[in-house]
């Protein structure tokens, strides 16, 4: 892997728009690959090396940030350790790196680019697709369905979803994560796909081409490192609301590069402003 060019070209998954509401189905059998209804293509895109450039990078700003955080967790196969110790220090995190005075974890992905271990952990494949993760009717009712009761009061005020998306075995050496800055999106070239999993219906948006796009990457991400995704907010004050995001094939990989395992957390940001 070359980790100290600034740049290079790599195929970017954008979805065709051919004017039909395109599906994404998401199985719950162990290792089974995800089906994708609508047409995709493969545009060669500018990837910036995130690295070297200055890490200024910033939830508001761009849609995303990358961090330093150790985490106690030993074996983020275990339910239980996510559960017991995971949550809270991934909680902690969003309300540190947004301000949210409450922070709520909801979810939890692992993903992994080779399918013996997604068999074997349960995990899915790299998504390879430019997405954020929902829509504004997606998004709230994701916090109906988790916060019951407590949904009324809290969609009265500001929440945003942010992702925390870290290594779970090693170093990040294949299928590296590319995050495309906020202010380089047009939405016009966002889509809306249902989401239908076997539990229930959503929706997500898929980009469509879009020249603009300013696509970054952090190589060889360890696992005390962390990429913080904001998938959704409700204030529209001129801040981030979304970061595109998409799993590529990094041309610079070795051959005998190590499978990525990759864990993805959703986290509610609840804040006190309107």
């Amino acid at each position: 892997m070359n980790s100290t060019a600034r740049s290079f070209e790599a195929p970017i998954g954008y979805l065709v728009d051919a004017g039909e509401p395109p599906v994404f189905y998401q199985s719950d059998i162990a290792g089974e690959r995800t089906k994708f209804e609508g047409e995709r293509e493969f545009r060669a895109m500018t990837v910036f090396n995130a690295r070297l450039l200055p890490n200024d990078f910033s939830l508001d700003g761009e849609g995303f940030a990358f961090v330093s955080h150790t985490t106690a967790v030993t074996d983020f196969q275990d339910d239980d350790q996510l559960a017991s110790v995971y949550n809270s220090e991934a909680e902690a995190l969003v309300c540190a790196h947004t301000g949210a005075s409450r922070a709520l974890v909801f979810d939890h992905t692992r993903r992994s680019s080779s399918q013996s271990l997604r068999e074997a952990h349960n995990a899915r494949d790299p998504a390879n697709a430019a997405h954020t993760d929902y829509t504004d009717w997606s998004a709230r009712k994701r916090v109906e369905d988790v916060m019951g009761d407590e949904a009324d009061k809290l969609l009265a005020r500001r929440f945003a979803i942010v992702n925390v998306w870290r290594s779970r075995a090693g170093v990040i050496e294949e299928w590296p994560l590319a995050l495309c800055a906020w202010d380089s999106v047009d939405d016009a070239h966002l889509h809306t796909v249902e989401r239908r999993a076997h539990d229930r219906v959503g929706q997500t948006r898929h980009a469509s081409y879009d020249a603009r796009n300013e696509w970054f990457y952090f190589p060889e991400m360890a696992p005390n490192e962390a990429i913080l995704i904001k998938n959704y907010d409700t204030a529209t004050d001129g801040r981030a609301r979304y970061a595109l995001h998409t799993s590529f094939d990094d041309p610079t990989a070795s051959a005998d590069a190590a499978p990525r395992e990759s864990l993805e957390t959703r986290v509610f940001a609840f804040f006190d402003e309107i």
